[in-house]
C-alpha cells in the first residue's frame, strides 16, 4: 500500500452509506419535478392551441382556456432546481462521463494520482459552488428580487441549489477519501484469482463426474 491511503476503506463505506438515502430522495425529488414541469408544459401548450383555433376559441364553454400564465418562469426555475437534486445521485453512482482511452493504459499508481487529483478539484469546485449559491440566496433574498409575472421570489430558486449542491460536496468528499484509499493493484489481484479459480473449478467439477461413472 503506498502512503496516499490513510483512510480506512470501513470508512468509505460508511460513508457512502450514509450518503446513498439522501441523494437517492434527491433524484427522486429532481424526477417527479420534471414530471410536473412536463405537464404543465403539455397543458399550457394545449390550451395555447385551443386559445387560438378559429372554431374552438368562440365557443362560450371554452373561453377560460388558455396558456398557464408564467409557464415559462415556472419550467426555468423547476429545471435548475432539478438539475442541482440530480448531481448527488450521479456523482455518487459514478455517471458522470470520462474519456480515459489513455488513463485505462497508464500504470496503477498513475491511475490512482489522477484519481486523486480530479475528485479533489471536484470537491473544491463543489465546495465554492456551495458557498457562492448560498451568498446569492442571501442577496436575492435581502433585495426581495421576484420574477416578472407570477412574483415569484428568485432566492426560492437558490434553496434547491443550494441544497443539491451541499449534497454534492459531500458526495465528492466521500468520492475524494476513496480515492485515496483505491488500490488498483487488490483489484487487479482479486480479479486475477477469480479467473485463475474458475478453470480450477470446472476441472475438479468434471473430475467428480468422472469418479462418479466409474
Amino acid at each position: 500500500m503506498s502512503s496516499l491511503a490513510t483512510v480506512p476503506t470501513i470508512g468509505t463505506a460508511l460513508m457512502r452509506r450514509s450518503l446513498e438515502t439522501p441523494c437517492r430522495v434527491a433524484a427522486i425529488s429532481g424526477g417527479l419535478l420534471v414530471a410536473a414541469l412536463a405537464i404543465i408544459t403539455v397543458v399550457s401548450i394545449l390550451g395555447r392551441w385551443l386559445a387560438s383555433a378559429p372554431i374552438l376559441s368562440e365557443l362560450p364553454i371554452l373561453e377560460w382556456v388558455g396558456p398557464i400564465t408564467g409557464d415559462y418562469e415556472l419550467v426555468e426555475m423547476g429545471t435548475a432546481i432539478a438539475v442541482f437534486l440530480f448531481l448527488p445521485y450521479c456523482h455518487l453512482r459514478g455517471g458522470h462521463v470520462t474519456v480515459d482511452l489513455l488513463v485505462m493504459h497508464a500504470p496503477p499508481m498513475v491511475q490512482r494520482l489522477l484519481a486523486v487529483v480530479a475528485e479533489t478539484l471536484f470537491l473544491v469546485v463543489a465546495g465554492l459552488m456551495t458557498w457562492r449559491l448560498y451568498h446569492g440566496l442571501l442577496d436575492k433574498r435581502r433585495y426581495m428580487e421576484t420574477s416578472m409575472l407570477l412574483d415569484i421570489p428568485l432566492w426560492w430558486g437558490y434553496v434547491g441549489g443550494l441544497v443539491g449542491f451541499a449534497l454534492l460536496t459531500l458526495v465528492c468528499l466521500y468520492r475524494t477519501c476513496d480515492a485515496f484509499t483505491y488500490d488498483p493493484h487488490q483489484q487487479g489481484s482479486k480479479q486475477n484469482s477469480s479467473n485463475q479459480n474458475s478453470p480450477t473449478q470446472g476441472s475438479s467439477a468434471k473430475e467428480s463426474s468422472a469418479q462418479g461413472d466409474l
